[in-house]
């Protein structure tokens, strides 16, 4: 959907400023756009803005570790099987997140974060 945005706006620059940027400027808005499609897409959240406050680190492991180090599918951050307190399953599969709200976001929509 982003990048139909784009290349509509890249459309309506080239258009008003005319010469090469009538090429240039829908496939830089369609490529802008199809590379926010794909962050959207993939569920990538680098940051827990989107989780509130509630992404709390329980379980949470830095980058030295055990051998049983996990991804959070919701969030990306590295949680331990051993202490994780959240898992959910889906389609045969355990999956270990790292707080409630990750464990809810994960139960709503599993297809979107694998």
């Amino acid at each position: 959907m982003l990048c139909c945005l784009g290349l509509f706006a890249g459309l309506a620059v080239g258009s008003a400023t005319g010469g090469p940027w009538t090429f240039i400027a829908p496939a830089a808005g369609f490529g802008f756009g199809l590379l926010g499609d794909m962050k959207l897409l993939r569920g990538d959240r680098k940051n827990n803005g989107s989780h509130g406050a509630g992404c709390c680190g329980v379980g949470h492991m830095g980058e030295e570790g055990a051998d049983s180090r996990l991804k959070d599918p919701v969030c990306g951050k590295t949680i331990e099987d051993k202490t994780a307190r959240y898992r959910a399953m889906f389609k045969g599969n355990a999956y270990y997140l790292c707080s409630f709200e990750c464990e809810s976001s994960f139960k709503d929509n599993p297809e979107r974060y694998i």
